[in-house]
């Protein structure tokens, strides 16, 4: 049995779990955390003694012990990173059982990104509030949660968070709820959003700022490409309702420009010009193509690959205000998408009728 002083508080042991293509940063940042308030962290896979890597190629790590070789009262604290891997965890009834065992031993489980798989799978989400990524915000619903789409959700002894983003968030969560401490260095209130998460989630081993400038310059030139080309095909279309949506688009993606910029300052960072490759494409096009359709279609192609590009940033990013940003650049883009769907669609389908009536007058 440990023995422990008059006075000191015993070390906390936290479970750590772990299949091939983990998340890197939502193993890396709770695990260095934990690491540096001296808890006592244990990685478990469904083998032991074997090494599992993570998603992003960053990292390679060797399990302690198997899930079948330990009980969850030797723990405090369970941790389920996301990627991958909590959908080979859930096929695991020993990893299952664990985290069944500890959530109704009321040892603390947290759960970000597709960690919840393993709540989903061993009915542990029942009438709780929960979060999660957002691809399986259903599946939460689905298992009787309800799901709150915020960076941290605290539930009794469960903590769940979305993603990456959140991590800064869910890692200090963890250390308070263990009651532990880093010596000096201060936790931040994890309901304040305006401090510098960015920073937290560096020391554990986040983006670091040249990372995230970088990511930030990438989308201000996508958008700043978009708002050249847009400006271009609303100046050539004789359509006045493509006129319209382009330049709306335009507008739009001036105004993420804004946003970006800001948050580059913020950052201490400023953007450098690049060049109005999109007007010149955008010229090219009408030289080319000489059909408003296929501009269209264009057009429809490029969002479409702006959209995916947001996307795969604010999946992996750890700085909580950049995601928020480029979160609400997507959910834009998206309703954008759907205009320029429908305004294709509505042209497709008039291409149909007039071709059906010209065959019937023959």
């Amino acid at each position: 049995m440990e023995q422990h002083l008059p006075g000191q508080q015993p070390t906390k042991r936290v479970a750590i779990l772990v299949e091939s293509a983990f998340e890197d940063s939502e193993f890396l940042i709770p695990y260095n955390a934990l690491q540096q308030a001296g808890a006592d962290v244990k990685i478990l896979g469904s083998r032991g003694h074997v090494s599992y890597a993570g998603k992003q190629g960053r990292i390679s790590i060797n399990a302690d012990a198997s899930t079948a070789e330990v009980l969850a009262r030797s723990f405090d604290a369970i941790c389920i990173p996301g990627g991958m891997a909590p959908d080979t965890m859930r096929t695991n009834m020993r990893t299952v059982h664990l985290v069944r065992d500890a959530l109704h031993q009321g040892k603390l489980v947290a759960a970000i990104c597709h960690g919840p798989q393993v709540l989903i799978e061993g009915d542990l989400l029942r009438g709780k509030n929960a979060t999660g990524f957002r691809a399986i915000r259903k599946d939460i619903q689905n298992a009787g949660a309800t799901y709150i789409d915020v960076p941290l959700v605290e539930d009794g002894n469960l903590l769940t968070a979305r993603r990456p983003g959140d991590l800064p968030i869910f890692a200090t969560a963890l250390l308070q709820r263990l009651g532990l401490e880093i010596e000096g260095k201060k936790l931040y209130d994890i309901n304040n959003v305006e401090v510098p998460w960015w920073q937290v989630a560096e020391y554990w081993g986040g983006n670091s700022k040249g990372q995230i400038t970088e990511a930030i310059e990438h989308a201000f030139q996508d958008e700043q490409y978009a708002a050249d080309m847009c400006l271009q095909h609303a100046q050539k279309v004789g359509d006045k309702g493509l006129q319209t949506i382009y330049q709306d688009l335009g507008d739009e993606a001036r105004q993420h420009m804004q946003l970006l910029t800001r948050r580059l300052h913020d950052l201490g960072g400023n953007l450098q010009p690049v060049n109005q490759d999109g007007a010149r494409e955008a010229r090219q096009d009408w030289h080319n193509i000489h059909d408003s359709q296929a501009v269209l279609l264009h057009v429809l192609n490029h969002l479409q690959a702006r959209i995916i590009s947001v996307y795969q940033m604010s999946s992996t990013l750890t700085d909580p205000i950049t995601v928020a940003i480029l979160d609400h650049m997507e959910i834009s883009l998206a309703k954008s998408e759907q205009n320029l769907v429908n305004a294709l669609q509505q042209r497709l389908l008039g291409a149909t009728i007039e071709s059906t009536k010209k065959q019937a007058r023959q």
